[in-house]
């Protein structure tokens, strides 16, 4: 991982463990360090709520509803490779709320443009969950679209689940750094964080570590941060330059039903090459983050034909499919198959995308 050192600070784990939350009402060392690495880029709403998880008025989700969040990350890095998890490849228990369920849901669809497989072999003991695709199909629905219907008249229709993010939300760096994060420790890292062997949870932090230890593809950036200073210096560091700037989308944070999004402006970014960063399924915030080449982006103003909704949606649009997986819900949902064309999704809540701030100049079509 990525480490900036500082010793200014001595937090105690113990109080994220116990009670999900250290109250302050000054700015953290995380948020400093943003202001003086990105003085020109406020930090993003959902980044900050995961810095004061105190504050947040989402419910957190419990062990058995947090799966549907996480499923579009999958379904988005599964077009990327043909191999992946197979034996966890996404904790599913029937769920008590599903709407919070559906938000984690979204991690594990985008997660899904890399693999439809998954881990071979896994390190630690942990329940077998096996996944219940048929509710991938109907977020997928909701997820991907055509580059052409990113024109402004045209209409798209897609589906915002609830906001669901990590407990503990963003560690302080050094605190990050203290807990074990590779597949082959998870037995130490359970037992400093509280996790039950056999839980759920154990589950779905197994799954994020083998896919945190997974090697990059060849010509292929990939990391995983669990700070935000790991976040910011890797993403610097796969796009090759400081001078960058992070985009998200403007969602609620509640969520929104399926409905059709008439789209009212366009704005293209420049530039060919981004790091698109996914949450991840852990205790603490976890990105796991990837260079995107052959890629367009745009930031897409759309309002709700059913309910008025405004909202604006960092829209990545892949050019190049033709080394996707065959299988994927993308193909099936949009009727197409590898290498017919661009498919794109939009960034859920909390997901975000960094460029180049030198190529961020965007302008309205």
């Amino acid at each position: 991982r990525y480490r900036y050192i500082d010793k200014a600070t001595n937090f105690n784990l113990s109080c994220y463990v116990q009670v999900g939350q250290c109250s302050n009402a000054v700015p953290t060392e995380a948020e400093v360090y943003w202001r003086t690495v990105l003085p020109d880029s406020p930090l993003p709403d959902p980044i900050l709520k995961l810095l004061h998880p105190e504050t947040s008025s989402v419910k957190k989700p419990k062990d058995d509803t947090v799966a549907e969040a996480y499923s579009l990350t999958w379904l988005m890095w599964g077009l990327r490779s043909r191999s992946g998890p197979t034996k966890h490849s996404s904790p599913r228990p029937s769920s008590k709320d599903e709407t919070v369920a559906e938000a984690y849901s979204l991690t594990w669809l985008m997660w899904g443009l890399r693999s439809l497989s998954g881990p071979k072999k896994h390190s630690s003991p942990g329940p077998s969950h096996d996944r219940d695709h048929s509710a991938d199909e109907y977020l997928a629905r909701g997820l991907f679209f055509h580059e052409e219907a990113v024109q402004v008249g045209k209409t798209m229709t897609l589906y915002f689940p609830l906001a669901a993010s990590a407990p503990l939300g963003l560690l302080p760096r050094h605190v990050a750094d203290s807990i074990p994060f590779s597949a082959s420790s998870l037995p130490t890292a359970l037992a400093r964080l509280g996790v039950a062997n056999n839980s759920v949870q154990a589950a779905n932090m197994e799954e994020t570590l083998y896919m945190c230890d997974l090697p990059p593809k060849a010509g292929e950036a990939k990391f995983c941060a669990t700070s935000l200073e790991a976040l910011v210096e890797g993403t610097m560091a796969a796009l090759g330059t400081r001078n960058v700037r992070p985009m998200a989308s403007d969602l609620p944070r509640s969520g929104a039903p399926k409905q059709p999004y008439a789209v009212r402006a366009v704005h293209p970014v420049d530039g060919s090459s981004f790091v698109s960063c996914h949450d991840h399924n852990y205790p603490y915030t976890v990105y796991m983050c990837h260079n995107t080449p052959a890629t367009r982006a745009y930031m897409v103003e759309m309002e709700g034909a059913h309910s008025g909704l405004a909202v604006t949606v960092a829209a990545i649009c892949h050019t190049d499919t033709s080394h996707w997986d065959a299988e994927h819900f993308s193909f099936k949902v949009l009727g197409t198959k590898p290498g017919d064309g661009p498919i794109c999704h939009y960034l859920p809540y909390g997901h975000n995308v960094w460029v180049k701030k030198e190529a961020n100049r965007s302008s309205s079509s």
